[in-house]
């Protein structure tokens, strides 16, 4: 039977939303008699310490405390993590430190709010691929474990993380993916196994603090710049010119490398080996046309004085059969709107639907809140636009009360963006079925799964059009670097316009690329038609030959 602990009681009477059980009375009720399994009635804290209490294990219950934004369970014996943990998904701060934990759950990747993780001092070998899912993460502690490599962090998913400590550990290569913390201001490598540096180190432009000693380096060079405490600058520049290169990326240009007859070769004479190795990516751009299968948008006037500006597109030959694929997009989405380029809805709005439910013409228009009906992503039942802001709104006010702080999470933080508009943007199906309430929600009606192989997508913004464009560009973009398209091998169009150039013997080689398996993603424009029926806005950004990404083919129609 576990033990009573009149902290807990106390919180349960009083309704508190912090609580801190640590020191040796706790530690000795808990080594007797267990954990107070009280604690899990406790579901307004947000706030929970157990340290230095002798805990062996996490009971059944932790789930329970969905309002948790911080868990400290520092300098207790736990070996493992209950995967419930991914659960709690309002998690900000997670502090297992100076325990015996020996592996992480693949559920942590669940815990997208988690600003700062701290796993020092315990047992772990590895971490779960699904901390690259932790796209809010900033600060991360991993020293004093058995790690033997940081690879699971080297994404450019974790767009913010900016601390990365990872001394005492076994870690023998670091990876050149390291350059993609683009947010990347502190690194601790101290007392690992590293013999070499990679290039891509010196390319975290942020990065304020290294800390390398106790390295067995073989470059005395670098060793020595390290071990004389020299300056970040000098430092970066030995790494640079000291460091390991990438392969993929050393031979570009063709400088120095040699064909199959022993001669080297220039900039200008690419063998076709060579481009097919590079070019491994595909964008086919199909050009709007008047059919039964293209899609258009009508916009009216009304959207003018709310949300006026929106561009779309079709992009087909997609798969998300992937688990893996599946979860990286849709925390793509996530990542831009909180991003820059979206200002947290702000700026732009994304919304992606299976264009297996899209009818054209569309209609994009402004109506009073109680015309507008929608089914919201993940329910069942149809629901006027104010009723749903009034709910969400009712919802905002709960969460600030139970936080007792001026702050909501999800949907609600971009209630602003249209609250107290006379009407309110919606995109509609022909046949009047609303499948986008933009910046709040989608429609059940049209929402993707694992088993959409074409999609539809809508950027809209209350600022200007030009941010609709980047934003959808730079969403096809990494759509691209995920190789979310489909395999392909078939022959292009000979007389298809390539972004490449043609008069070069490069620009032959990549020609051939068709005729290579490739990941294919499709564009199709879709044009967007004012009320007459004149063109406003069709996407332009993917059509030009200035989509100029590294190992991409861009082929028009």
């Amino acid at each position: 039977m576990a033990g009573k602990l009149v902290q807990v009681s106390e919180a349960l009477e009083d309704e508190r939303r912090e609580l801190v059980l640590r020191g040796s009375d706790v530690s000795k009720i808990v080594k007797k008699h267990g954990l107070d399994d009280r604690i899990f009635q406790l579901n307004l804290l947000n706030f929970l310490e157990i340290s230095d209490a002798s805990l062996e294990e996490l009971p059944k219950g932790l789930e329970n405390l969905t309002q948790l934004k911080n868990l400290v369970l520092r300098g207790n014996i736990l070996t493992s993590v209950p995967s419930t943990i991914g659960q709690l998904c309002a998690l900000r701060t997670l502090d297992l430190s100076s325990n015996n934990v020996e592996s992480l759950p693949d559920t942590l990747g669940e815990l997208i709010e988690l600003y700062s993780l701290d796993v020092s001092n315990n047992q772990l070998t590895d971490l779960p691929e699904s901390v690259s899912d932790l796209v809010n993460l900033t600060v991360l502690n991993v020293s004093n474990n058995k790690l033997k490599s940081l690879s699971q962090i080297c994404t450019h998913f974790l767009a913010h993380l900016s601390e990365v400590i990872a001394s005492q550990n076994e870690i023998t290569v670091l990876d050149h993916e390291i350059s993609e913390l683009s947010a990347l201001k502190k690194l601790d490598l101290c007392n690992n196994q590293l013999k070499e540096l990679p290039v891509d180190l010196a390319s975290c432009s942020k990065l304020k603090i290294l800390l390398l000693k106790e390295n067995p380096l073989k470059d005395s060079r670098l060793a020595k710049l390290v071990k004389q405490d020299q300056a970040l600058k000098p430092i970066l520049q030995g790494i640079r010119t000291r460091g390991v290169k990438n392969k993929n990326s050393e031979d570009k240009g063709g400088k120095g490398k040699k064909d199959q007859t022993g001669k080297k070769k220039g900039k200008k004479s690419v063998l076709k080996e060579d481009v097919e190795e590079v070019i491994n990516k595909v964008i086919e751009v199909l050009h709007f046309k008047e059919s039964e299968s293209s899609t258009e948008v009508r916009i009216t006037a009304a959207v003018a004085e709310v949300r006026p500006f929106i561009v779309c597109c079709v992009v087909e030959n997609i798969s998300l059969q992937e688990e893996r694929l599946y979860k990286n997009f849709i925390k793509l989405q996530t990542r831009l709107h909180d991003g820059p380029l979206c200002g947290k809805r702000t700026v732009a709005t994304i919304a992606t639907h299976d264009m297996r439910a899209i009818q054209s013409p569309l209609l994009y228009d402004a109506r009073l809140p109680e015309r507008i009906q929608i089914v919201p992503l993940m329910k069942s039942k149809p629901v006027t636009a104010d009723l749903l802001m009034a709910d969400l709104m009712k919802e905002a006010d709960e969460q600030r009360k139970a936080q007792k702080r001026n702050i909501v999470s999800g949907v609600h933080k971009y209630l602003h963006l249209i609250w107290g508009h006379q009407k309110y943007p919606c995109l509609m199906n022909k046949d009047g079925q609303v499948i986008s309430f933009p910046p709040i929600t989608n429609a059940d009606l049209s929402k993707i799964s694992r088993g959409t192989t074409s999609l539809f997508i809508e950027v809209t913004s209350s600022k200007d059009l030009a941010s609709c464009k980047a934003v959808l560009d730079e969403l096809i973009r990494e759509m691209l670097l995920m190789e979310l398209g489909v395999v392909t091998s078939h022959d292009e169009d000979d007389s298809s316009d390539s972004s490449d150039s043609s008069d070069s013997e490069e620009g032959r080689g990549r020609g051939a690329v068709g005729q290579q398996a490739a990941k294919r993603l499709r564009v199709r424009q879709v044009r967007i038609v004012d009320e007459e029926g004149s063109m406003k806005v069709v996407i332009e950004k993917c059509t030009r030959t200035d989509l100029n990404y590294k190992g991409v083919h861009v082929v028009r129609h």
